[in-house]
């Protein structure tokens, strides 16, 4: 290769990248591949790959991102392969296309010698309106199974606008084998070129020579030039390295366009035509076989056609290769190899279909785990394959490991597959170039600029952070119990949350999905997670350093505790509900656990008491939460001043606590207590606040006395807090006069005739204290109990 087709793949943000494969290697994809992509912000990428590329990548346990930070499509072709070799990187104003030999694999990218074209629409227009037809056509030929019909689709769509906003001349072109033979395709462009004259080919998979033999006849030609690769070919399960049984005259070359790679493993396929006006070169995925050529196979080619060129590949007579038998195909326990399967994951429905071998009637659908095959439920196949069987909780669980495994079993037969999860494919599309940041926060492999990310894009995105104005993700609805088995004829339940992001449809109904499992992983206590190997180091007795502005590199460098008050205000302005509180308390907790050596005592307090005055103020909607509770609870602190016990009982009683109970859970509140640096039993706390009493109770209290006309406890405190009022009201027992001069309040009417305001000072005395005086009108004392606005 003159290039790495890498570099394409990390030199923007692509919207989308689909690679076709024959041979897989997961190991090599994740490592060098995503890598690139998920370094350039790309959003999605998706493998469609040939059932056996599926099979070898199955066995692959270090790779755990399918289904995850890409999606993996299984294609299985009647009576024959999916060998196309394309690469696609399709953003809003541009688009790539790499069109070649190499398998996705660590020697079809690197190790072999390979062919690959890069393709750009401003120069190879025509080649991608071919590409296009190709994908359009493969998302809905006959003889060919897979599931990616709406992403072959859509990228058809995106290679059609990439092909007419550039220009061709017919000189460069996508051959492909879903209309037509590559074979026909070559003889109709050497008739363009006056005929041929010359063929040359350099394959390292022959069927023995009948394809060739088909090729010179259409050619008109009665001899070939093949390549004899000093450094041997690679070797496959099928087929010859060398047409050993052509009728034709067989010439054995060296080829000069491949002898500066002599120590590689050839595994291009490559074919010049000279003709009497030019020539054809033919390369990409398609052997000199008849499968290849002008069979079954799914192939893909790109053909430069050179009017006018004399110039040729020059060759060299050389000798003819060694026969090498082909590989022989692996066996498990002495017994045929597990077919394969495509499955997907949707709220609480597992669907998928078997695509080999051919399977149908009752069955047993296993999970891969961390202790091998696990059976998760019967199974019911359709005539086609295809299953559903529900398994509530299962997605969530999934949603936080790796990658995701069935294995199907009836009688002697199986198939394994690989399946996707829709609350991530719901996420990539809602979340952007966030997504692989909002993944690593749920598997807990983030670093402190995952979680800033995060941030940033709640920020922008009143969904996440205010749910209560936008409808997004909220609490799950309720799921079915045990597991049930559904052909696929019926409809087939999705569990997930009440309310969707927008954009509706099971795409929303995923996304919410994946907020609850997000909002549940941020919830986790997994310690710190440290800092970025490339963030400044923290200066000796000075704290850490104070990071970069980030505006000239979209904000990375940003402190992300900056990030979180500038989120955390946003959330908790007016209007607020109780789950958005609770919203901001899981992120302020989080950054208390997870950015520990960043967070202050002062700040783990300071986020605390907004997140408690918050939820407080809100509207009621039920009974106190645990964690607010809790909040509540570590806001007190562990030796609470009357004044700070009072307060903590005040805000229960607003949020409508409890205190019949036990005494809240602390837990929630863990990472708050660790970062103020508390270090005490809570019980004592808990203790302090039944036996106190907030002014207002005591002020109803008096009120209760008052009116039996009788002295009590349970309100001393709050005479001697007031003592410019204490006096009327202890005169009030025993005397008239005095028991008209207070007024005990019992909703928002005025205390005299005159429905005069009172005072700021007075209205804020009469809400906390409960007793206020009506120092602009009669004078009266006003006592406002526990229970009644006043």
């Amino acid at each position: 290769m003159g290039f790495q087709p890498t570099e394409i793949a990390g030199i923007q943000p692509w919207r989308k990248a689909v690679f076709t494969t024959y041979a897989l290697s997961l190991s090599f994809f994740e490592s060098v591949v995503l890598d690139a992509l998920v370094r350039g912000r790309s959003l999605e990428a998706l493998i469609l790959a040939d059932v056996e590329g599926i099979r070898s990548g199955l066995s692959e346990q270090g790779a755990q991102r399918a289904g995850r930070d890409y999606e993996i499509e299984p294609v299985s072709v009647s009576n024959g392969v999916f060998h196309p070799k394309v690469s696609a990187f399709v953003s809003d104003e541009d688009c790539h296309l790499i069109v070649g030999s190499g398998n996705l694999t660590f020697s079809g990218w690197g190790r072999n010698l390979e062919t690959a074209e890069h393709l750009h629409p401003s120069f190879a227009a025509d080649a991608f309106h071919g590409a296009s037809r190709f994908f359009e056509l493969l998302g809905g030929q006959r003889g060919i199974i897979h599931g990616a019909q709406e992403a072959c689709a859509s990228l058809a769509q995106d290679l059609s606008r990439a092909a007419g906003r550039g220009r061709g001349d017919g000189s460069v072109r996508f051959l492909h084998s879903l209309e037509g033979s590559i074979a026909k395709s070559m003889e109709d462009i050497a008739g363009e070129l006056g005929g041929a004259t010359r063929l040359t080919v350099a394959a390292p998979f022959w069927d023995g020579g009948g394809a060739i033999d088909d090729l010179c006849s259409r050619l008109k030609l009665e001899e070939v030039h093949v390549h004899a690769h000093p450094g041997g070919t690679v070797r496959g399960t099928a087929g010859a390295n060398w047409p050993f049984g052509a009728k034709s005259r067989v010439i054995a070359v060296a080829a000069e366009p491949f002898t500066e790679t002599a120590n590689r493993k050839l595994h291009a396929k490559a074919f010049e035509v000279a003709c009497r006006k030019g020539r054809l070169i033919v390369s990409g995925s398609a052997n000199a076989s008849s499968a290849a050529l002008t069979g079954l196979n799914v192939e893909t080619c790109v053909a430069r056609v050179q009017r006018g060129s004399m110039v040729r590949w020059h060759l060299v007579r050389a000798a003819v290769p060694t026969p090498v038998l082909p590989l022989e195909n692996e066996t498990e326990n002495d017994g045929p190899l597990p077919g394969v399967l495509r499955a997907s994951v949707t709220g609480d429905a597992i669907t998928g279909r078997v695509l080999s071998p051919r399977m149908k009637g009752a069955a047993q659908l296993f999970h891969y785990g961390p202790a091998g095959w696990k059976p998760l439920a019967d199974a019911l196949l359709d005539d086609d394959g295809s299953f559903c069987v529900a398994i509530p909780g299962f997605e969530a669980a999934s949603l936080r490991g790796g990658r995701v495994v069935f294995r199907v079993e009836a009688g002697q037969s199986a198939a394994e597959g690989f399946a996707s999860l829709s609350a991530i494919t719901g996420l990539r599309r809602f979340a952007g170039k966030a997504a692989a940041s909002l993944i690593a926060i749920l598997g807990g492999t983030e670093t402190p600029d995952d979680f800033r990310v995060l941030l940033e894009w709640a920020h922008d995105n009143p969904g996440f952070l205010r749910p209560e104005i936008a409808g997004g993700g909220g609490g799950a609805a309720p799921k079915p119990t045990g597991h049930s088995m559904i052909p696929t004829s019926s409809l087939c339940s999705t569990g997930g949350s009440a309310t969707a992001m927008p954009g509706g449809g099971e795409t929303g109904r995923g996304w919410a999905r994946f907020v609850d499992a997000l909002l549940s992983a941020l919830k986790e206590r997994r310690g710190p997670i440290g800092r970025d190997d490339n963030e400044d180091e923290p200066k000796p007795g000075n704290g850490r350093q104070k990071p970069k502005s980030g505006k000239a590199d979209g904000g990375a460098n940003r402190d992300p505790l900056e990030v979180l008050d500038r989120v955390v205000n946003a959330m908790l302005g007016k209007g607020a509900s109780r789950e958005t509180a609770l919203r901001a308390m899981t992120l302020v907790a989080y950054a208390c656990d997870r950015l520990a050596d960043r967070v202050t005592a002062g700040k783990a307090e300071q986020w605390l008491k907004q997140v408690v005055d918050a939820y407080c103020a809100a509207a009621v909607e039920g009974p106190l939460d645990e964690e607010a509770a809790s909040a509540i609870l570590a806001l007190c602190g562990p030796d609470p001043s009357p004044d700070s016990a009072r307060a903590a009982r005040q805000r229960i009683m607003r949020a409508s606590g409890d205190f019949d109970g036990d005494r809240p859970p602390v837990k929630p509140a863990e990472p708050f207590i660790a970062a103020m640096g508390h270090e005490a039993s809570y019980e004592k706390v808990w203790a302090r606040i039944l036996e106190i009493r907030t002014w207002r109770e005591q002020a109803g209290a008096y009120a209760a006395a008052l009116a039996d006309g009788s002295p009590r406890d349970g309100y001393a405190e709050l005479l001697g807090s007031c003592p410019s009022e204490a006096r009327l009201m202890a005169d009030a027992f025993v005397s008239e006069t005095a028991r008209r001069r207070v007024y005990i309040m019992s909703g928002t009417g005025s205390c005299c005739n005159r429905r005069m305001t009172l005072p700021k000072i007075e209205q804020g005395r009469l809400r906390s204290l409960g007793v206020a005086r009506s120092t602009n009108c009669c004078q009266k004392v006003l006592v406002l109990p526990e229970g009644v606005d006043g």
